[in-house]
């Protein structure tokens, strides 16, 4: 009496395998762009709540307040008050993906009264995308407008 058994041969499982692997891999790739795109809305969100902040410190100190960004060319900003005793109120690194644009203004000085030195542009630019935060003249306003 012969006995034959069923069953996966060795190269069937490892067709079945390669098929999985590569299905996987093709869900697996757009996940990185979203993951990417999650990151930057929260650094979007810290900065905006940063500089929310000190407009807030200038206007309840009676003091001057420097955000200064990509300072020295490095990827940070870094906000400060304007006094001779140059006290760090806030500093925070920029993710790598950001790169430094030539088009950028460097720094925004928040006045006594929360409104702005003067107005332009700030460029956060990746391979994929540019992100423009713009500081309106007059009254302290800003936003951000992505390209």
């Amino acid at each position: 009496m012969v006995h034959k058994e069923n069953g996966f041969t060795l190269l069937e499982m490892m067709i079945v395998l390669t098929i999985f692997i590569v299905c996987l891999t093709a869900a697996l790739i757009p996940l990185r762009t979203i993951a990417n795109d999650v990151s930057d809305r929260q650094f979007f969100q810290q900065i905006e709540r940063d500089l929310f902040a000190a407009q807030a410190y200038a206007i309840a100190k009676g003091t001057n307040v420097v955000v200064h960004f990509f300072e020295n060319g490095r990827n940070n900003y870094h906000i400060y008050t304007f006094e001779q005793s140059r006290k760090t109120l806030i500093k925070r690194e920029i993710p790598n993906r950001f790169i430094r644009d030539e088009r950028n203004m460097s720094a925004i000085t928040f006045l006594r009264t929360g409104m702005t030195n003067r107005f332009g542009i700030i460029y956060f630019t990746t391979e994929e995308k540019s992100t423009r935060l713009v500081f309106l003249i007059g009254r302290g306003r800003f936003y951000f407008l992505e390209e």
